[in-house]
């Protein structure tokens, strides 16, 4: 009795102390902009939930092709909605990719509310210069007037 007892705890303990599941979800895209060469695909997007909301771990990958400069900072960020803009990022959110091809896995938890983005940032500057959002399709049809075309400038 006292080890069954004990056995179930311990399961219990355990199962509480997983992280979150995630599993693909299905994303819609929305503003995006590159320089000539330049491009992200994002190929699976996986989440705690479907809703992309915050408190949600999200995984995304994909692949990245890089012409106009030797190499990038390639970050998985969400730009606030609400909240004074200040986020705290951790490794897993961002890579350096070099001209070419290269696949890429990114991870985040959403801290805030806002809209999730992939993009390439100058390893100098530190400012974007490529880049696409994605979300629900609801998430992507009340960002669908915003400009990126900022991005381009820099």
């Amino acid at each position: 009795m006292k080890a069954t007892l004990f056995l179930t705890i311990v399961l219990t303990s355990m199962a509480l102390a997983a992280p979150p599941t995630q599993h693909s979800i299905q994303t819609a895209l929305g503003p995006k902009v590159y320089r000539d060469g330049d491009v992200i695909e994002i190929t699976d997007v996986m989440a705690t939930s479907s809703d992309l909301e915050q408190g949600d771990s999200v995984t995304v990958r994909g692949r990245v092709r890089l012409d106009s400069r030797k190499s990038a900072d390639l970050y998985l960020l969400v730009t606030q909605t609400e909240g004074d803009g200040l986020e705290e990022n951790d490794p897993a959110q961002s890579t350096r990719v070099a001209t070419g091809l290269t696949t890429f896995e990114l991870k985040t938890t959403i801290k805030h509310k806002g809209m999730l983005h992939v993009t390439l940032y100058d390893v100098t500057t530190g400012k974007p210069f490529g880049g696409t959002y994605f979300g629900t399709a609801e998430q992507m049809k009340r960002i669908r007037d915003w400009s990126v075309q900022y991005y381009l400038d820099n």
